[in-house]
C-alpha cells in the first residue's frame, strides 16, 4: 500500500512538473512572438516614414534592430534560467522527498523490527514460566528451559542496551578510554555469541601480537558483539565465521567474516544508516533492528577508527575495523 502511494505520489510530482515546464516554454514562446510583431511593427512604420519624407532612416532602423537583438537575448537567457532553476528545484525536491519516504519507511520498520524482537524473547519466557506453573518436570527438562529462559533474557538485556546506546551516542555518550586486550574481549564475545548459534563454525585467527590499547571497553564490546552476532545470523548452519587479527604499523586490524548472502553493491553504503534494514520488515527472515551497524560506525568515529565493508570470496562479507593503538 505504501509503495503504491508513493508511486502515485510520484507520477503525480512529475506530472506537475511537465506542466510547470510547458508553461514555461508557452511563456516564451508568447514573448517571443510579440518580440517579433514589435520589431516588425516598428520597422514598418520607420520605412513608411522614410518613403513620405524621403529621408534616410538607416540608424534609426540598426537602433531598433539592436533593441530587438537585445530583447531576443533576454528572453532567451532568462527562459534558460528559469528551465535550469525549474529543474534544480524539481530535483532538490525530488532528493528531499526520497530522503523522507526513506526515513519514514526505514522507521517503520524499525518500530515493527523492535516489536518483534521486543516480543519474541518475552513471549518465550512467558511460555517458560507457564510451563513450569502447570508441569511437574524432571531435572533435565527443567536445566533445559531454564537454559533457553536465560538465552532469551541476554538477547532481550542486549537489545535493551543496544537501544539505550543509540539513543546516547547522538547526544550524551562520553567516551571512557581504558586499558583494553583486543584478543580477550573477542574470545568474551565469540564464546557468548557462540552458545547461541551452535550450528556454527567460530574459527579465531588471532596474531601472535598483543593487541592493547586505551579503547573504550563499552563501545568496542558493542562494537565486535554486533558485527560477530550479524555474521553469525546471516550464515548458514555449518558455515564459518571468522574472526581475524593482525597489526600494521601502529594500527590494528580486525577482520569479522562469514560466508553468507553478502551485501548488494547499492546497500554498501546504506547499511550504516540508523535504522536501515535491507527488505521488507514483514518478508524478513533474520533478527535486528537496523541500529547495530550504526552503532558500529559511531564508535568508529570516537575511536578515530573506521569500518570497511568488503566482499568475501566467494560468498559473504569481510567487515574490517581498523584501530589507531594510541587515540588523540
Amino acid at each position: 500500500m505504501d509503495s503504491y502511494r508513493t508511486k502515485n505520489l510520484r507520477i503525480l510530482s512529475h506530472i506537475i512538473a511537465g506542466y510547470m515546464l510547458l508553461a514555461l516554454i508557452w511563456w516564451g514562446v508568447l514573448l517571443k512572438e510579440q518580440n517579433d510583431a514589435n520589431y516588425e511593427t516598428q520597422i514598418a512604420l520607420l520605412e513608411e516614414r522614410a518613403l513620405h519624407r524621403n529621408i534616410n532612416l538607416d540608424e534609426d532602423i540598426a537602433l531598433v534592430t539592436r533593441h530587438y537583438r537585445r530583447q531576443e537575448k533576454m528572453i532567451l537567457g532568462e527562459g534558460l534560467f528559469f528551465v535550469i532553476a525549474l529543474i534544480i528545484g524539481i530535483w532538490f525536491i525530488n532528493r528531499g522527498y526520497t530522503r523522507e519516504i526513506d526515513i519514514i519507511r526505514q522507521k517503520r520498520n524499525f518500530l515493527l523490527a523492535i516489536t518483534h524482537e521486543l516480543k519474541s524473547p518475552l513471549a518465550s519466557i512467558g511460555l517458560i514460566l507457564e510451563t513450569f506453573q502447570k508441569r511437574h518436570l524432571q531435572r533435565q527438562q527443567q536445566t533445559k528451559l531454564i537454559d533457553h529462559g536465560l538465552k532469551e533474557t541476554s538477547r532481550l538485556s542486549d537489545l535493551i542496551d543496544n537501544l539505550l546506546l543509540s539513543a546516547r551516542l547522538e547526544k550524551s555518550y562520553q567516551v571512557n578510554l581504558v586499558p583494553v586486550n583486543i584478543h580477550d574481549l573477542l574470545d568474551g564475545v565469540i564464546t557468548d555469541i557462540s552458545h547461541r548459534f551452535e550450528g556454527l563454525k567460530f574459527i579465531r585467527k588471532f596474531t601472535d601480537k598483543d593487541l592493547v590499547g586505551n579503547f573504550d571497553r563499552i563501545g568496542l564490546h558493542s562494537t565486535f558483539y554486533n558485527l560477530i552476532e550479524n555474521a553469525a545470523k546471516y550464515s548458514v548452519a555449518g558455515g564459518r565465521v571468522i574472526v581475524e587479527t593482525s597489526q600494521i604499523k601502529d594500527d590494528l586490524i580486525i577482520d569479522i567474516i562469514d560466508e553468507g548472502p553478502g551485501v548488494p553493491d547499492d546497500e554498501k553504503k546504506k547499511i550504516f544508516d540508523q535504522f536501515y534494514r535491507s527488505g521488507q520488515e514483514d518478508t524478513r527472515d533474520t533478527h535486528g533492528t537496523g541500529i547495530g551497524l550504526f552503532i558500529v560506525k559511531k564508535m568508529m568515529e570516537f575511536h578515530q577508527g573506521k569500518v570497511e565493508l568488503f566482499d568475501n570470496d566467494p560468498k559473504g562479507c569481510i567487515f574490517r575495523i581498523t584501530l589507531p593503538k594510541a587515540i588523540t
